[in-house]
């Protein structure tokens, strides 16, 4: 990974240096060229500018300049991570999140939803959003919460045909 790092970085310097153009002298302008650098006599009598003569592309230049925007780049990532998405419009703001999902499987899914710190049992199926069961909030910390508040609304211990857990579904919340 260095080795490609440094490579690349040779690799810029060294066309940026090379675009700067050789050591050998300048040959003298031809007779055409001279008269195309000559400044014109316009009918008014006034003569215009000659051209400024144009500095060749500098290796040093180009090399400032991606240092710059990779500069720009990492300090832009910087604030991002620093003052996050939240701040920025349409990146979300926190109070709504997704704890755990569960697939079950065939496009269904149970979640916990934390909503404003209020927790919600929901189940995802490819008809809609159904509430299962809301959380109390002392269930937060405890290890196999999920487990419970699912296992309160239906008895795992037996198995349950698809079309009894879509009933339930549809009840939303399974008779609450």
């Amino acid at each position: 990974m260095l080795r490609r790092m440094v490579l690349s970085l040779g690799l810029l310097v060294g066309l940026g240096l090379g675009a700067q153009g050789s050591d050998r002298p300048a040959l003298p302008p031809t007779p055409a060229e001279k008269e195309l650098q000559a400044p014109l006599t316009l009918e008014d009598g006034k003569p215009t500018q000659s051209p400024a003569a144009e500095a060749p592309p500098s290796g040093l230049r180009a090399f400032g300049s991606l240092v710059l925007v990779l500069g720009l780049a990492g300090a832009s990532l910087w604030a991002l991570k620093k003052y996050g998405r939240g701040r920025i419009p349409g990146g979300g703001g926190g109070k709504l999140r997704v704890e755990e999902t569960l697939a079950l499987g065939d496009r269904r899914y149970v979640s916990i939803l934390d909503a404003e710190g209020e927790r919600f049992l929901i189940a995802l199926t490819p008809q809609g959003i159904s509430l299962i069961s809301r959380l109390d909030p002392g269930d937060r910390g405890e290890p196999g919460t999920f487990d419970d508040a699912l296992s309160r609304q239906v008895d795992l211990g037996r198995p349950v045909p698809v079309k009894e857990m879509e009933a339930l579904l549809k009840q939303g919340g399974g008779g609450q």
